[in-house]
């Protein structure tokens, strides 16, 4: 009878080298390698290890992936496979909105128990942190607008999620409300910005930046990131070609770097897409829009999202969503519909302190939908 085939330390490569090899793993692959040994427990489970993991997948577009919202059970699409969707267990089984996605972790709002809860979630490493909103504000009477972000401060290695508050009546006031991952508190920033913002979530999220596209005091469609280091917000307004030809724009993250999508048709079939980007220095406070690409399309569509790795998603209704390349022109069925948003996502070991594991729905979900079992059960 052959002897089992085990697999021992490797102790002639030093942590460093290790670490280097190791990186090139998908996380699952690592979460099994940590139970091996302690010494790779260790490594896989460092600072150092997680942000070099992190980087290295990020930048290889073979690995994005695209986290679909669909209403019931969200997914996530490898890019290079779109045909092929992998369901998530997901922390919160009630109704709630994706604010956005960075390094690995996405953060939802949802209502639990009459409250409003924000959740950090990182479904590579199937963990999550649920935490309350900040306290009811004392002017809490007074009707306002509300809009919510989520970020990444890259000096102090801090996710950090911010609440504004815009008070339509009475004196003019705007509140910005920061929950910091490193401290684990909230904290209340006043700020000299009057602005509306387009939605109740962020539009885009950039390390160091997080995006909305916003009204101004004269009503004028502006673009107003705000910069984590310095905990405000700058106003840009958008390019004049965008608002005056374009028929609609989105704004994405274009390879890191914020950009504005915007789509232009004289006629049904001939679709003219701009990719607009902006060249931002905060020091300065200068900033300067550059068309990027122009590409052109023989088919109209109804809607579209953020580029991922090169792609657009598109729908042309009433069929079902697909990934376009604007380059080669091809297409691939997503095979989900609906689609109510989609974000960018790069899997990752990035994890955060009050981290739990996510119990498994996916399995309690099938047993309730099946009868014997749950008779058994």
């Amino acid at each position: 009878m052959n002897k089992a085939r085990q697999i021992t330390d490797i102790p002639c490569l030093d942590d460093e080298i290790l670490g280097v090899i190791f990186s090139r793993l998908p996380v699952k692959t690592l979460l099994r390698l940590k139970c091996l040994s302690k010494r790779y427990c260790n490594l896989i489970s460092s600072p150092w290890f997680i942000t070099l993991h992190r980087k290295r997948f990020s930048s290889d577009p073979d690995n994005h992936c695209i986290f679909v919202q669909t209403g019931k059970i969200n997914r996530l699409i490898r890019t290079q496979n779109p045909g092929n969707s992998i369901k998530l267990n997901e922390p919160c089984r009630t109704n709630y909105t994706v604010i956005g996605s960075i390094n690995g972790l996405i953060c939802l709002v949802s209502n639990i128990a009459s409250r409003q809860m924000i959740c950090l979630w990182n479904p590579s490493i199937n963990q999550y942190k649920m935490f309350p909103v900040h306290s009811e504000n004392p002017q809490k009477t007074r009707k306002c607008d509300v809009s919510m972000g989520f970020g990444y401060e890259k000096g102090s290695d801090d996710y950090k999620v911010l609440r504004l508050l815009s008070y339509k009546t009475g004196r003019p006031l705007t509140i910005v409300e920061i929950y910091s991952t490193n401290s684990d508190s909230w904290k209340e920033v006043k700020s000299n910005s009057r602005l509306k913002m387009n939605t109740c979530f962020c539009n885009v999220i950039v390390e160091g930046l997080t995006y909305w596209v916003a009204k101004d005091l004269d009503g004028s469609t502006v673009l107003a990131p705000f910069v984590w280091s310095l905990e405000k917000f700058f106003i840009i307004p958008l390019p004049k070609e965008v608002i005056t030809k374009s028929q609609s724009f989105k704004a994405t993250n274009y390879h890191g770097s914020f950009a504005l999508l915007a789509y232009s048709s004289r006629r049904k079939f001939k679709a003219r897409l701009d990719v607009w980007v902006v060249e931002l220095d905060i020091s300065a406070e200068e900033f300067k829009w550059k068309k990027k690409f122009t590409f052109h399309m023989d088919f109209g569509f109804s809607m579209h999202w953020g580029l991922t790795g090169g792609d657009i998603v598109v729908e042309n209704a009433p069929h079902m969503p697909y990934l376009f390349n604007l380059t080669t022109k091809q297409m691939w069925a997503m095979g989900i519909n609906p689609i109510l948003s989609l974000f960018n996502y790069t899997e990752s070991l990035v994890s955060i302190n009050g981290f739990k594991h996510v119990r498994n729905q996916l399995k309690r979900r099938r047993k309730a939908s099946n009868p014997v079992r749950a008779r058994l059960s």
